[in-house]
């Protein structure tokens, strides 16, 4: 029978660790003056937020004073009450007021917010926090550390995935974003919050993301040349072939393709979509 790994404290550089329970992943950083983590992925498993804190326990005595929420989707910021006797909360405003009205009490309000790129700083240690600006309601914040040469953007950073559903944001902001990512910050390895297959990566693998999004980006205008209507099975047909040669062993693939098709065409046409 094979054995399956359900939890996982790993180091990502020095000072550097994360946890996973499953397919979420939690980072933080240890310094002489406390802690900064990044969620608490405690709507799966709500045991998970203490599986963290006792993670954290076992590399340091330091407590935790700063939670960042990388986004408020509930499967990656419920639980950070755990770390409120100690710990700020801090997020982008726009996670403010879906935190706020979900009214979940294991899941703070944050008190530090921001909406342009900031830092925080803790133990002579500057870790840097990037709004992502993926469209106007996007709450996604990503985290460079760059004394340990990490960053973390959740969601939109899994290798070998396709994009979840019908894309985070428009698709040329989106390139935008991985570009900057590969040109301006300066690190080795970055963590996506998840964990299958891989719960990190490393600027290979953004330019591989990158690349998905032009191709599709191809397929969906060699469908349209063939006079195929939009998002209709005829296309994602046509695309899928298109693309299945080198991205059909993704994850997801099967599963989100269709989907990805129609946000793609729906962000450029001026219509975020309903569900993204």
């Amino acid at each position: 029978m094979t054995t399956e790994s359900l939890a996982e404290l790993v180091r990502f550089a020095p000072d550097v660790y994360g946890f996973r329970w499953v397919n979420h992943v939690a980072m933080f950083i240890v310094t002489d003056a406390g802690v900064l983590l990044v969620d608490a992925n405690g709507q799966v498993n709500p045991r998970t937020p203490a599986l963290i804190k006792e993670a954290i326990r076992s590399v340091t005595a330091q407590p935790v004073k700063y939670f960042v929420y990388s986004h408020s989707a509930f499967d990656h910021s419920t639980g950070g009450a755990i770390f409120a006797d100690t710990a700020r909360f801090v997020g982008h405003r726009n996670a403010v007021e879906p935190i706020r009205a979900a009214k979940d009490p294991t899941t703070p309000v944050p008190d530090i917010v921001f909406d342009k790129p900031t830092s925080l700083e803790l133990g002579g240690r500057k870790i840097d926090l990037h709004p992502a600006d993926l469209s106007p309601t996007d709450d996604y914040v990503v985290v460079h550390d760059p004394a340990g040469r990490v960053a973390m953007f959740v969601d939109l950073i899994q290798p070998r995935n396709v994009p979840f559903r019908t894309l985070l944001g428009h698709p040329e902001r989106i390139v935008e974003r991985l570009s900057w990512l590969e040109a301006k910050l300066d690190f080795d390895v970055i963590v996506s919050g998840h964990a299958t297959p891989q719960m990190s990566g490393t600027k290979q693998d953004i330019a591989e993301q990158r690349g998905y999004y032009r191709d599709l980006t191809d397929a969906i205008a060699t469908a349209r040349a063939a006079g195929l209507a939009e998002g209709a099975p005829e296309m994602t047909t046509l695309v899928r072939s298109i693309l299945h040669p080198k991205y059909g062993a993704w994850r997801r693939f099967d599963e989100f393709l269709a989907l990805n098709i129609q946000g793609m065409i729906a962000w450029r046409a001026g219509k975020a979509p309903a569900a993204h």
